[in-house]
């Protein structure tokens, strides 16, 4: 049940992409106060890249086994 958490148009795979589009956008317009911590801007787009890709490996992983 809990594989089948992402499936394609669900509300969890929606809040995913949510969430990165809103680091994405944190990172875009970051001013010089996030820039000044360790990681920065970068920081927020490599964690909006976790966040848009996790539904799409979990469902491959759910695929795969």
């Amino acid at each position: 049940m809990l594989l089948a958490a992402f499936a394609q148009g669900s509300k969890e795979t929606a809040i995913f992409y949510l969430i990165a589009i809103i680091c994405f956008g944190l990172a875009a317009f970051a001013g010089a106060a996030v820039g000044r911590r360790a990681g920065g801007g970068v920081s927020l787009v490599g964690l909006g890249l976790g966040f848009f890709f996790f539904p799409t490996m979990w469902v491959a992983l759910d695929a795969a086994f």
